[in-house]
């Protein structure tokens, strides 16, 4: 490729080799969660919340979207500035190479799913919210502004189950209290699986039963609030 000036047939192969390449090794890491770890171990920090890693190792749609939107920026940017600084003798081999500027550019491409993915969970949680820091992941969150005219001993209860709950299980209790749906139709308007959807409700449950124990509430009875 060197000896064609980086051009030609054989430039336009090792593209198109590098991209499937890419798309078979990001869409794998990211199905069974160990992509943040990877960027981690390459220097490459973000804010990556559990519950948004799940989403990407169930969603194959997620981990597509997501992956054709990083290599769509990543397979050029190495073909045209980071290709020609590669050296054989430097401990690296070009795949390793590449996996590396990948990585950077997953990052960008992850924060840009991320911003989406956010924006239907407060639109689920509603406009009238106040921002709270989550010191698990050192970030600012949304969460209800509660009403006090409106609010039920169930909803006083609920308050404190969520009250260390992610996004994510916010919405879906949420959705569960305003819309009444299954979690069929839950999983359809936050844009999720109903797998998902019930794995949530079920962290919520857990805690429900932490704090039961403890004395703090009496629980709700929501195991079958919601029909699958």
């Amino acid at each position: 490729m060197q000896t064609d000036g980086f051009e030609g047939p054989l430039f336009d192969m090792f593209k198109d080799r590098l991209w499937l390449y890419g798309w078979k090794v990001l869409r794998a890491w990211m199905r069974d969660g160990t992509i943040i770890e990877r960027c981690r171990e390459r220097r490459i920090y973000f804010p990556a919340p559990y519950t948004e890693v799940e989403e990407m190792m169930r969603r194959d749609d997620v981990r597509q979207e997501i992956a054709i939107d990083c290599l769509s920026a990543a397979v050029p940017a190495f073909m045209s500035s980071c290709l020609q600084g590669w050296d054989p003798k430097g401990g690296r081999n070009l795949n390793g190479f590449f996996l590396h500027v990948a990585l950077c550019f997953f990052r960008d491409a992850y924060r840009r799913w991320a911003v989406g993915h956010r924006r239907r969970m407060r639109e689920i949680l509603g406009p009238d919210a106040i921002p709270v820091y989550d010191s698990e992941w050192d970030e600012w969150i949304r969460v209800p502004v509660p009403g006090p005219e409106e609010r039920t001993v169930l909803q006083e209860t609920l308050d404190i189950i969520l009250m260390k709950a992610s996004m994510e299980e916010r919405a879906v209790c949420q959705a569960m209290l305003t819309t009444g749906g299954t979690q069929e139709e839950i999983a359809q308007q936050l844009g999720t699986t109903r797998k998902a959807v019930e794995h949530r409700l079920g962290r919520v449950r857990r805690r429900a039963k932490k704090l039961a124990a403890a004395g703090v509430i009496m629980v709700p009875s929501v195991s079958s609030a919601v029909t699958r």
